[in-house]
């Protein structure tokens, strides 16, 4: 297993802490919804929103996240020093499934490179991303790379 991958693992070991300045709790639904300056912290994984819903099926471990924001952004720092961030209209974070989804103007940033598109599938444990464009004809999956001579710290 990689260090990558254990930093990953340490990650999902973690409580999820939830601060906001408003909650409302839906009990027969199994719904929670924070309001304003949402936090979402797991060991190193940052979530900033405005709203965040939290649904579950009552099950420890499998409840969805979803936050929205102008734009919520995500952040996780990885054990080999990597850090990944995203932003979007909307993101979707499976802790059961490991998986982030980034819908309206969904932006992932790792290492060396940038991915701009309309929505981003990022399946975290395993690092593995999938872009995809929107409807229109001119709509376009964008990836940047940017050379060592370009890098700032």
């Amino acid at each position: 297993m990689s260090n990558s991958a254990l930093a990953l693992e340490s990650d999902f070991q973690e409580d999820v802490t939830v601060t906001s300045k408003r909650q409302e709790v839906f009990i027969k639904e199994n719904r929670v919804i924070f309001y304003d300056s949402v936090v979402v912290t797991q060991g190193t994984i940052l979530i900033h929103a405005d709203k965040l819903t939290v649904l579950s099926t009552g099950e420890k471990g499998t409840e969805i996240m979803i936050a929205t924001g102008s734009p919520a952004t995500f952040y996780q720092e990885l054990d080999d020093g990597k850090k990944i961030n995203t932003e979007s209209e909307e993101i979707r974070y499976e802790l059961g499934k490991k998986r982030l989804t980034l819908s309206k103007n969904a932006h992932l940033r790792q290492a060396d490179s940038e991915v701009k598109s309309e929505k981003i599938i990022y399946q975290i444990d395993k690092q593995e991303m999938i872009a995809e464009s929107g409807n229109h004809e001119s709509d376009r999956v964008i990836t940047i790379f940017t050379p060592e001579d370009n890098k700032t710290n």
